[in-house]
């Protein structure tokens, strides 16, 4: 959609902006302009993207219950963290976030299972027994997959498509560590208060 507009208002706006005294009077001159400053604003914004994502190592997102509000954590790779914690559906409760100071997730040791598992997506999980109203859903996303629910992981299949049963139940765990000593406050708050 953006090339196909690009492709109708190239032509046109070197001489809308010649004939307002903003480009030089010679199309040409006009439209490599045009080029040259669109592609600096892609160049720039792509960077800006890319060191953005280099930082993040992992993000946890832990769905909502009735009493409790749905999250992500997003872990950088110096250790801190910022906690994204989600609003309420009726607007009752804005979203907000926490942040970590550097150092407050043990990153060698996060960077270590996931290292180990690599693609988080083989994790063996399955259902579990869960409380419909209460029950959460716990996810980790790294390398661009995501796993399956880290609270329930099960006895992998014999096929061997899937992460070392041992190292997934260990990250299963550092997680779940993890997110206790957080403290994230992810309750709702009472409709009467």
């Amino acid at each position: 959609m953006r090339k196909a507009m690009n492709a109708l208002l190239l032509p046109v706006l070197p001489l809308v902006f010649a004939f307002a005294g903003l480009l030089p009077s010679n199309p040409a001159a006009a439209q490599q302009v045009i080029r040259s400053e669109d592609h600096q604003a892609t160049a720039t914004t792509e960077q800006e993207m890319k060191q953005s994502v280099e930082g993040i190592l992992a993000i946890i997102t832990q769905s909502r219950s009735t009493n409790s509000r749905g999250y992500k954590v997003v872990i950088h790779n110096d250790g801190s963290a910022t906690a994204e914690i989600g609003g309420t559906s009726l607007r009752i409760e804005p979203s907000r976030s926490q942040q970590f100071p550097p150092g407050t997730i043990d990153i060698k040791t996060l960077r270590r299972l996931l290292t180990q598992i690599g693609d988080v997506s083989r994790i063996p999980t399955g259902s579990c027994a869960k409380s419909v109203s209460f029950g959460t859903r716990t996810q980790i996303t790294y390398a661009s997959k995501t796993s399956g629910d880290l609270q329930c992981i099960r006895q992998q299949a014999s096929d061997g498509d899937h992460a070392p049963l041992q190292v997934s139940e260990d990250l299963g765990r550092f997680v779940q560590t993890t997110l206790g000593l957080l403290k994230i406050n992810d309750r709702r708050v009472g409709s009467n208060q």
